[in-house]
């Protein structure tokens, strides 16, 4: 093996070990009293520096914005300043409040979810037989700028800090009906992305963070999910065309509804307040341990490792994200049903017949206890009629007591799955 080749594979050996090839900061040492400071040398990065890392090669995370590089102080840093030094002893003179100024202690529990994969079900498993990656993309204008001058009264109104409130000005107030058209088009294209995909992350249902970039869609659902967003796109395209002909009487409109406030700068023009606007959708291939070509054997077995146990890692968060859209449901009808006075919305139901038809596509490992609990809910829960519930309480009872009984077995099975 040249040392070119052994140089690339230790360098792929570090990122699939998920070793820093450098220390992103080196503290400068300390000076010597004696000796003169010398400027130091520039650093060299090596070829290790420029390798991108194992999300970028698969492309199979949305790219992160890069961490903010720590400050570094002086050896001799500056005295504080007289406004520094006076909030410092502001600070130190206050005492802090009480936790029995709040009502009740807030917890948070962590979510118990079932564990879906395993070893073996990985080695059968051809995710790519199963459903592809989509993403949308959606961009639009919300004719709203910050307003420091009104922030600014604001504070001073209430006898605040200057930095107490923001405060946003409504570009089209009283005038933008139209712009509104626009945004429930795009918003309804969200939640119907939202809810006939499934994350596709390597951050789980019970992790902090975003779970950005392109979701799952099952193959059972393809066809379905582009009639629809389809056809969102041709109302939000409509509802563009009668926004952008009015753009320039809606601007007049809203002169003078905002008095002195208006100003011309703050509106795009109307010759380019299209391309504010934007709805797409774009399908991705799932990459899979065996797409790496032109590297050696031994290296591709290394990048397949990687990539198969980030895809059991997201399709396990991706099928506890479709347990947990299950429990939330089956939660909120327990506890509309079981107070016979409390009133519930007439989508309960229909909601709960959707989820329940839905998961019978998102469930990729093809569980049979997620199978037995949803057809359980689509049997005897989601057949039921709203007006029916409301006035026959004996009903309503038997419903609360089925949902009390589906979040049981829940609750069973996620024990039994970590047992």
């Amino acid at each position: 093996m040249s040392e070119f080749d052994k140089s690339i594979e230790d360098m792929l050996g570090s990122i699939l070990a998920g070793e820093d090839p450098i220390d992103p900061v080196t503290p400068a040492p300390e000076p010597e009293p004696v000796p003169p400071v010398q400027e130091p040398e520039p650093e060299i990065l090596s070829s290790e520096d420029e390798l991108p890392s194992i999300d970028d090669i698969i492309g199979m995370e949305p790219e992160k914005e890069p961490e903010p590089e720590p400050e570094l102080h002086a050896c001799n840093p500056e005295p504080d300043t007289k406004a520094e030094v006076e909030a410092d002893i502001e600070v130190a003179d206050i005492e802090p409040v009480d936790e029995s100024q709040w009502s009740k202690e807030v917890t948070v529990e962590s979510i118990q979810l079932p564990e879906f994969t395993s070893d073996e079900l990985m080695e059968d498993l051809d995710i790519r037989n199963y459903g592809t990656l989509v993403s949308l993309a959606t961009l639009r204008w919300h004719a709203k700028v910050r307003d420091r001058t009104a922030a600014l009264n604001a504070s001073a109104a209430s006898g605040a800090d200057e930095a107490a409130y923001e405060a946003r000005k409504r570009l089209l107030v009283g005038a933008d009906e139209k712009l509104k058209r626009v945004h429930t088009a795009i918003d309804a294209a969200r939640t119907e992305h939202y809810r006939m995909t499934l994350p596709w992350s390597t951050v789980g249902v019970n992790d902090h963070g975003k779970r950005a970039g392109p979701r799952l869609l099952p193959n059972t659902l393809f066809f379905d999910y582009t009639q629809k967003m389809g056809k969102f796109k041709q109302e939000m395209v409509a509802a563009l065309d009668e926004f952008v002909q009015a753009y320039p009487t809606l601007i007049a409109l809203a002169q003078k509804k905002l008095g002195s406030a208006f100003d011309f700068s703050e509106y795009p023009p109307p010759s380019s307040i299209r391309q504010y606007f934007d709805l797409s959708f774009d399908f991705l291939p799932i990459p899979v341990g065996d797409d790496f070509g032109n590297v050696t054997l031994h290296q591709a077995e290394k990048l397949a490792m990687n990539v198969n146990k980030k895809t059991r890692q997201m399709l396990e968060n991706a099928m506890q994200d479709a347990w947990k859209r299950l429990q939330d449901d089956m939660e909120h009808a327990y506890n509309a049903l079981k107070n016979p006075n409390a009133k519930f919305h007439y989508t309960l139901i229909d909601k709960m017949k959707e989820n329940a038809s839905m998961l019978s596509h998102l469930n990729v490992t093809k569980d049979k206890g997620i199978e037995a609990i949803r057809a359980r809910i689509e049997k005897d829960l989601a057949k039921r009629d709203v007006k029916e519930i409301r006035k026959d309480d004996a009903l309503r009872k038997h419903m609360s007591e089925e949902a009390a009984a589906v979040l049981k077995l829940m609750k069973e099975y996620t024990n039994d799955s970590q047992g």
